[in-house]
């Protein structure tokens, strides 16, 4: 039965994300600002749907923490806590409730929000590589303005997000440990 409902799940998202994407192509051209943010969006929310029903992670050599990356800085560098204030106050906080420090954080919880650190890290960093060939074929094509709007939001949705994931597990590592 299981099985199904992800199937149906799967299938129903897939199917509602192509034809909004279709949509906003159609609606607002492929040049467009909007259509350039909405070529980003719709595959992170569809991503964040269909990956958290089959458990999307990274393979444990790319999802490790290094140790260049294990004081923060180099995340500090890039402007990941600007990306953090912003997702954890404010309008954007609604899109990651479940990635907050427990309460309570005994092993149990804080494994389980590596775990949900790990899914969102992959869905990001995953969709930050595939909208790269989006950029791509506008550069080639000579639209150097869809391809700067969709590279700016690709790194706004989909990079900040995962550098932010990574920094947190560092955080994580030195509090809690391994």
């Amino acid at each position: 039965m299981r099985a199904l409902t992800v199937a149906a799940a799967t299938v129903g998202t897939t199917a509602a994300a192509t034809v909004a994407t279709v949509w906003s192509l159609q609606a607002f051209g492929a040049r467009s600002v909007w259509f350039a943010f909405l070529v980003i969006w719709i595959p992170v929310s569809w991503m964040a749907t269909v990956g958290h029903l089959f458990g999307l992670r990274l393979p444990r050599r790319l999802a490790a923490v290094r140790d260049i990356e294990r004081d923060g800085r180099v995340y500090e560098l890039f402007g990941v806590r600007v990306a953090k204030r912003l997702l954890r106050r404010g309008p954007l906080a609604v899109f990651a409730p479940a990635l907050r420090l427990p309460v309570l954080p005994t092993p149990e919880t804080v494994a389980r929000l590596e775990d949900r650190m790990r899914e969102a890290e992959a869905v990001h960093g995953l969709l930050f590589v595939v909208s790269l060939v989006v950029v791509a074929n506008a550069a080639v094509r000579g639209w150097w303005d869809a391809a700067g709007w969709t590279l700016l939001f690709d790194v706004l949705v989909n990079a900040y997000p995962a550098m932010l994931q990574r920094y947190n597990r560092a955080f994580l590592l030195r509090r809690f440990g391994e």
